[in-house]
């Protein structure tokens, strides 16, 4: 692997986690002006809706526990795979039937609940989102991957 292609991995995780830090719309400080400026940060990218949102003290996150568990999932893949991405060996083609595979359990998950077959939780949207985001991050690597071949 090359010096700067190391150094876009670095940088990735290193974003990823501050998307996963913001994201969290900082319910862990008493902060009224941060936890607005990032749920101002992801109206365009969440609904938002306050009772699918985990919450400290009263405050929602920034985003629904899906989308919290898509960049939380992203995040711990990225990190982890700064020292065992060159040891993902699977195809770019296999990652992306993984990921088409994680995006059917959100769909299945998402409308399962909306015609009463079952009830979601947060965790469960949560882990059905945090598998779709450790299956985003595989492409990548896998791609990169394949790309130094």
């Amino acid at each position: 692997m090359r010096p700067k292609q190391d150094s876009i991995y670095y940088l990735l995780a290193l974003l990823s986690g501050l998307v996963v830090l913001l994201s969290s719309g900082f319910v862990f400080i008493d902060a009224p002006f941060l936890h607005d400026i990032t749920h101002q940060a992801f109206s365009d990218l969440c609904h938002q809706f306050s009772f699918r949102s985990f919450s400290g003290d009263g405050t929602s996150m920034a985003v629904c526990t899906r989308c919290f568990g898509i960049y939380t999932g992203f995040f711990v893949m990225a990190a982890v795979g700064l020292f065992f991405r060159k040891h993902v060996t699977i195809k770019l083609r296999t990652s992306l039937i993984i990921l088409l595979a994680t995006i059917l359990v959100n769909i299945i998950d998402v409308g399962a609940n909306l015609v009463g077959i079952w009830i979601n939780t947060d965790l469960s949207r949560f882990f059905t989102g945090y598998i779709a985001g450790l299956s985003l991050i595989l492409i990548i690597f896998t791609a990169g991957n394949h790309h130094t071949n």
